[in-house]
């Protein structure tokens, strides 16, 4: 029988603009995105299935591991940078791994985005030769449950999992992009508490910090936040921690990614 991962899609492609913080033009990436995902965040999930931004439904398909293959290896021909998304690529570890050896011995690149849950799956991919990661930290330890929507009694220590994974990733050469979700109900004190944990350990050079602006789906309650604001609290927080890499996706244009 052929071998095959639940997948939401091969094609995208997206640009790593965090690479500028670090003296590197901004590198395009292949999306692979994995259906499947140990996170039920409530504006990204409905039902185990996931939604675009339009609030559109898009439903994960059993595809054959060599069509993967297929769209890394295409990926490598046009010099983008292969990223093992999702859902989210822990959930298949085996394959990732495979896919990651394959596209180092193929003349590749490639990079993870992780909600920070794996750190020993992560360091195996860095083994590998990963040259980025984008690491989620969906909130503070008192929110990432609700966030994250995952049980409370799981939620700290996914938080803790996912500050692991950053040091260990970074203390590895890798370079990490941390990406955490901006809504209206989240504070100045919520940031603060995230860069005291970001800034606790690891290698600062190799790190930098994505605040993300939620934008409203269906289904979802919560508020697109003031943007005024939170170039307040960016400023406020690069008062307190001076040396960290601070971006800003504002929108998903071109335009829409800001550095501070």
């Amino acid at each position: 029988m052929t071998p095959t991962v639940k997948m939401l899609g091969t094609e995208e492609v997206r640009k790593l603009y965090f690479y500028q913080a670090f003296g590197k033009p901004v590198a395009m990436s292949r999306i692979i995105s994995f259906g499947k995902c140990n996170f039920a965040c409530p504006y990204c999930k409905r039902d185990c299935q996931f939604m675009d931004f339009a609030g559109n439904v898009i439903v994960a398909h059993d595809i054959p591991v060599s069509s993967v293959e297929d769209a890394c290896r295409d990926a490598i021909s046009k010099n983008q940078v292969v990223r093992f998304s999702g859902g989210d690529p822990c959930m298949f570890p085996r394959e990732t791994l495979a896919l990651a050896k394959f596209v180092k011995e193929n003349g590749g690149r490639f990079s993870i985005a992780h909600n920070g849950s794996a750190p020993r799956w992560s360091v195996q991919m860095a083994e590998l030769g990963m040259e980025s990661a984008a690491i989620d930290i969906k909130g503070t330890r008192r929110e990432i449950g609700t966030t994250a929507g995952i049980p409370a009694h799981t939620a700290e220590k996914m938080y803790e999992r996912s500050i692991e994974t950053q040091d260990l990733l970074s203390s590895m050469g890798v370079l990490v992009d941390v990406r955490t979700p901006i809504f209206a109900h989240t504070t100045l004190e919520d940031m603060l508490e995230i860069a005291s944990d970001i800034c606790r350990s690891g290698d600062r050079s190799k790190e930098f910090w994505t605040w993300r602006v939620y934008k409203p789906v269906r289904g979802c309650e919560w508020q697109k936040p003031d943007l005024d604001l939170i170039t307040w609290m960016i400023d406020e927080v690069k008062k307190e921690f001076p040396e960290m890499k601070i971006g800003l996706r504002a929108k998903w244009e071109p335009k829409g990614f800001l550095f501070f």
